[in-house]
């Protein structure tokens, strides 16, 4: 089943499970991307999204030669009535935007909240970590 990820609280904020696959200039490192990502959704003008991102596991600046791309699971949380659908599209929007304005091309963002249990389950081990199991 592929359904959105997603949780409301009780003070009217939702919260939503996103991938964010990024493409960066080749020489970009990671941690560069995610703070310019967490700090253009957390300072739009209109609309602001609360981003914790974190690198997903297995995903790195892959190849060696060319654009590096990154994939970041993240849980996005906003006041507005936006659905899932819209909520990704403006974070997409926004993410876009500002990676092209700070690295220039080929920089470029696709929000996913669309995905499948199996492919959750994976994702928020890599946001919040493994469990851990006495031995």
């Amino acid at each position: 089943m592929t359904a959105p990820c997603e949780t409301v609280r009780s003070d009217g904020y939702r919260a939503v499970l996103a991938v964010v696959r990024v493409t960066a200039p080749a020489g970009v490192e990671a941690p560069t991307v995610e703070a310019e990502l967490t700090r253009a959704l957390h300072e739009h003008a209109k609309r602001p999204i609360t981003a914790e991102l974190s690198l997903a596991d297995g995903t790195g600046p892959f190849p060696r030669r060319g654009p590096a791309r990154y994939a970041f699971v993240g849980v996005l949380r906003t006041a507005s009535d936006l659905t899932d659908g819209e909520l990704a599209a403006r974070a997409e929007k926004v993410a876009r935007k500002a990676l092209r304005r700070r690295f220039g091309e080929p920089a470029a963002a696709e929000v996913r909240t669309e995905m499948t249990d199996a492919e959750a389950g994976a994702y928020w081990h890599s946001l919040c970590g493994t469990p851990h199991r006495p031995a």
